[in-house]
């Protein structure tokens, strides 16, 4: 069946140049002039057309991958672009060929193209369409752009189709694999435990979020919505003014245990949450910041335990400390009912004064040591103006029995004049976690030394107190200081909690100071040192 339903007027004989009418230098331009091509439909290239001569030429100077199907048995023209996309299988074997017979392969696909362009002079183009076994010698699959473009003569007659095409096999290969990747990190970051989430432009609008930021925020639709309007109750928490400051500045920001006030099942009711998280910005090629990727894990879990571990601390360094002061208040109080049964019996009026003198004593004693108690525990709402001489006299009030009975010498002083700001009640809890921990070290005497100085911090010019407490005790072991600050580590077996030395270490760093221990056991130098320094301002600068 003849592909064109109208039948060509016999055209006149045109002798042209022959051979020496195909120009250029290339492999195709040399093979096409030494072809055969009477053995073919389209005759010798002396009685080509003038349509067909023109056509080929065109293709053969174009550095685009061309083909030329001519007339109605398809036969196959090409350029040097083109003959890169054959192997050694395909090429020379492909130049002068029927389409039909040499595209059997493929013909269910180009087969009906071909016939749209040939019958109805209908252009085609196609992105990205996939062969099976294209390339014969490695049977490979492959992907192609191409375009089918009619070809007519003078008289308007479609006499073939002009194809212009581009092995995309790799682009589209790459394309693939690109959406692989995008899909593993998409799948990656839906299923990461943190919060994700990506905020465009000055506004912030959501551009991404995953699965553990969707629950964080309760569900709520917030893609396509600034900020402001998906997440009011952070806005007017600050965290817009901190993403502006991100944005201008391209600076990240780094959240550490930030408490946030969400709203999760409604929209009448919060509940606080404490997130460590980043606002880290990203930038495009110019270097300008686009948007801002935010990352996170909620830590209110472990925040919670941690200050339930707190209060247990409380708890416990309240018991001990009662246990101190009963034994502190028991031997006044044994020495005044001594002295009450001695006035009980004695008939000397002056021996009964000496002895009630002696019982009004020992009662001061014990009101002395039940008003440092109950200053020891006053926490104050605000913080206030310190004198660290009078916390250090105080806190060895109440270990004085101990220290006494246990045969420990205090070297105390000098002291710093200058008072500290600072929340009273936990300053002494601190230095009453350390002043313990040094009698527990010396069970068989030693000396306790403690003082204050005032001191200038040389990394960054502030000023404050160096408070340091140091024991002659056995010292502690290279294993056990790695781990001195860790809740529940002790090194007094079943006498200790573990959460001393920790929650003295957060009291400090509350109070933007530093806390550090050196240590010996060396026979002849041992014992153990704590320096802490704290800022005379720390909690109002």
């Amino acid at each position: 069946m003849p592909l064109s339903p109208l039948t060509p007027k016999p055209l006149p004989l045109v002798r042209n140049a022959g051979a020496a009418a195909i120009f250029g230098t290339g492999e195709m331009a040399n093979r096409i002039r030494a072809f055969d091509w009477s053995a073919t439909p389209v005759g010798p290239i002396e009685e080509w057309e003038d349509t067909l001569l023109t056509n080929v030429n065109v293709i053969l100077a174009s550095r685009d991958a061309m083909f030329l199907f001519w007339g109605d048995e398809l036969v196959q023209f090409y350029n040097d672009a083109y003959r890169a996309t054959f192997d050694d299988t395909q090429h020379p074997h492909a130049l002068g060929a029927r389409g039909r017979q040499y595209w059997d392969t493929i013909w269910h696909i180009i087969g009906p193209q071909l016939d749209s362009v040939m019958l109805h002079g209908e252009g085609i183009l196609l992105e990205d369409e996939f062969f099976p076994g294209r390339r014969s010698k490695s049977h490979e699959d492959t992907y192609w752009t191409y375009s089918y473009t009619p070809v007519r003569n003078p008289d308007g007659i479609i006499r073939g189709t002009f194809v212009v095409c581009t092995d995309t096999t790799d682009t589209v290969h790459a394309r693939n694999l690109l959406h692989q990747e995008k899909k593993r990190l998409a799948d990656l970051f839906e299923q990461a435990p943190a919060f994700f989430a990506v905020l465009r432009g000055p506004q912030h609008t959501f551009e991404m979020t995953n699965r553990s930021y969707q629950e964080l925020i309760g569900n709520r639709n917030v893609l396509g919505k600034s900020l402001q309007e998906a997440l009011p109750e952070t806005f007017a928490q600050g965290f817009g003014e901190l993403l502006d400051k991100v944005y201008q500045t391209g600076v990240p920001h780094v959240g550490r245990a930030t408490p946030v006030e969400l709203y999760r099942s409604s929209a009448s009711s919060t509940e606080l949450r404490y997130l460590d998280f980043i606002y880290q910005p990203m930038r495009e090629i110019d270097g300008t910041v686009s948007s801002i990727l935010v990352f996170g894990v909620d830590v209110t879990e472990g925040r919670r335990a941690e200050q339930m571990l707190l209060q247990s601390e409380k708890l416990a360094a309240v018991g001990q400390m009662a246990s101190t002061i009963a034994h502190e208040i028991n031997n006044p109080l044994e020495a005044v009912t001594n002295l009450l049964y001695l006035c009980r019996h004695s008939t000397q009026t002056a021996e009964i004064h000496a002895y009630l003198g002696m019982a009004e004593e020992e009662l001061r004693r014990v009101a002395a040591i039940t008003s440092q108690t109950l200053r020891f525990h006053r926490q104050l709402s605000k913080p206030a103006l310190v004198e660290e001489e009078a916390i250090f006299k105080s806190t060895l009030r109440v270990y004085q029995s101990r220290i006494y009975n246990g045969g420990i010498r205090v070297i105390g002083g000098p002291w710093a004049s200058r008072p500290i700001v600072c929340y009273e009640g936990e300053i002494r809890q601190v230095v009453s976690n350390l002043v313990g921990n040094a009698v527990d070290a010396m069970p068989t005497g030693g000396t306790l030394f403690i003082r204050s100085h005032q001191v200038t911090d040389w990394r960054n010019g502030t000023q404050g107190l160096r408070l340091t407490i140091a024991d002659t005790g056995s010292g502690i072991s290279p294993q056990a200081i790695i781990r001195i600050f860790d809740p529940f580590f002790t090194t007094k077996g079943n006498r200790g909690t573990g959460l001393g030395l920790w929650v003295t270490k957060e009291i400090v760093e509350r109070h933007k100071g530093r806390i550090r221990i050196r240590t010996s056991q060396h026979p002849q130098r041992h014992g153990t040192l704590f320096t802490i320094f704290l800022p005379f301002e720390g909690l109002t600068g």
